[in-house]
């Protein structure tokens, strides 16, 4: 077998995950969707595209802190992928919101153990 041989089972087999790989995320099976993109990513470690469904599907899995890094590393290969983009902005608005919940609530309770703790000085 040749190099371009292999470069070309190469490119069919990436397209052949990427393809597997949008059609289990179109279905809304997202851990099978990840393992294909893995797959792509594997087979072709700048393939933007694959990190964006990567990051896309663990987002869906409730993998946040994993579907930024993937995400990261898709507009690192690709800086003027708006989408990816777009998701990491929506995955760290979640994260401040969050954050700013869980605030609120730590300031709640500081306020209520000050109230008690002045109440049974009295």
């Amino acid at each position: 077998m040749t190099q371009n041989e292999k470069s070309e089972d190469i490119k069919e087999d990436i397209e052949y995950w990427k393809k597997t790989a949008d059609e289990f995320f179109e279905k809304g099976k997202y851990l099978e969707a990840l393992e294909a993109y893995e797959t792509v990513a594997r087979l072709d470690p700048k393939n933007s595209k694959a990190w964006k469904g990567m990051g896309t599907a663990f987002y869906f899995l409730g993998k946040s802190y994993e579907a930024l890094e993937s995400l990261n590393r898709a507009t690192k290969i690709d800086p003027n992928d708006r989408e990816s983009l777009e998701i990491k902005g929506l995955i760290l608005k979640k994260f401040l919101e969050k954050n700013e919940e869980d605030l609120k609530r730590l300031k709640a309770k500081k306020t209520d153990k000050s109230s008690e703790s002045a109440a049974s000085d009295e």
